[in-house]
């Protein structure tokens, strides 16, 4: 029985729609209308909200930024965040020509599809989202043909689906769901990963030493890597980085000292929200079963078009990015601190134990230089 209402954009057969069917079976699924128009309803509509935040080819969904403006100003908090294999159909109308010169789509497609449109010559039209495009094509534009989320056109008698392999490998779009803050409520009787919230200074080549002491005092108390808190986005901005850990709460108190917290170079947003499941255990699974490639080494770099991803697999961390070099050097400190922690008699599991062993020896002779990414 249908019980709960979702708002996502595009309703119920948009990319979001389909990913808030497989996710919440038996929902309700509201349009809330373009992924723009969410923050306009935050005041008299207490939701949930379902939207795209993340591209494994695209990065960060420019359409969606707001959702970290709106962790810093407290005003939303996340609920759940998951990654959805994520593919198109090419549909076209019966009987139009076999020609590619203009096709239309939601823009994120330009990047997810950048290899079928490539083959093809073909140019993209940007929409607002999958469904506008069908609706403009239905309308008479004169394209080639759509770009849209699977089951749209496939029982319609004056369209086809030419294609229902048009995305690149490796394409998963990951997806938040978050209320107005005063319509949250955490159950505290069940399992729970907290979301927390980071503003840094923007990354160069290396970590600062505001940063790297932000790191230190992070996970230098550590006693069992179950409880380690995992960074699972870097987002850009102008002149800082939005950063978003899972795991344990993380207290301001705990990470700064009164003189940090007064120079504001480092902020931190405490309980941005909560999820019955761990993203990066979400990643597991996915890859797994859908991307395999991307959790076959310990040290894992996928290159996206715009975006980047560093994983180690043993450590159950899986870090969303934009520029490699910029990314990297977190990446390798926070690894590095902790096989300190692990050589520092932090509890892990077997497979960590033996992950460590087989790295022991290049850790202590380099550092975090020792580590060798597979690009996939």
């Amino acid at each position: 029985m249908k019980t709960a209402n979702i708002f996502c954009p595009g309703g119920a057969d948009s990319q979001s729609g389909v990913a808030v069917r497989e996710r919440y079976t038996g929902c309700y699924i509201s349009n809330c209308g373009r992924i723009p128009d969410v923050p306009l309803q935050l005041d008299e509509n207490t939701g949930p909200f379902v939207i795209p935040i993340w591209n494994s080819h695209q990065g960060e969904v420019k359409a969606a930024e707001y959702v970290w403006e709106h962790i810093q100003e407290a005003k939303i908090k996340i609920t759940d965040v998951w990654p959805k294999s994520i593919e198109f159909w090419f549909v076209r109308r019966i009987g139009a020509e076999t020609t590619y010169k203009k096709i239309g789509s939601v823009f994120v497609a330009k990047t997810q599809c950048s290899g079928f449109l490539a083959k093809r010559t073909a140019e993209l039209v940007e929409c607002a989202l999958t469904t506008v495009a069908f609706d403009e094509y239905r309308k008479g534009a004169a394209w080639d043909g759509v770009l849209v989320a699977p089951g749209q056109g496939e029982d319609d008698p004056e369209y086809q689906v030419d294609a229902k392999q048009t995305a690149n490998s490796n394409n998963f779009t990951s997806f938040v769901r978050f209320v107005p803050t005063r319509a949250f409520c955490a159950d505290g009787s069940v399992s729970v990963s907290w979301i927390t919230g980071v503003t840094m200074p923007a990354f160069g080549a290396s970590l600062g030493d505001a940063e790297q002491s932000f790191f230190e005092q992070m996970l230098g108390t550590v006693t069992d890597l179950k409880d380690i808190p995992k960074l699972i986005f870097v987002l850009k901005r102008t002149a800082n980085v939005g950063l978003i850990f899972e795991g344990t709460r993380l207290y301001a108190g705990n990470l700064l000292d009164a003189e940090e917290q007064e120079r504001g170079e480092i902020v931190v947003y405490e309980e941005a929200g909560v999820t019955a499941k761990p993203y990066t255990e979400e990643l597991h699974d996915l890859f797994s079963l859908s991307f395999p490639e991307l959790g076959a080494n310990d040290f894992i770099l996928h290159r996206g078009v715009n975006t980047c991803q560093f994983s180690c697999p043993p450590l159950g961390l899986y870090t969303h990015g934009y520029e490699v070099d910029t990314v990297e050097p977190v990446i390798r400190f926070y690894i590095s601190k902790l096989f300190q922690r692990w050589d520092d008699g932090a509890k892990c599991t077997q497979e960590q134990k033996d992950f460590f062993e087989r790295h022991k020896a290049a850790w202590q002779e380099k550092g975090s230089e020792f580590i060798e990414f597979s690009v996939v």
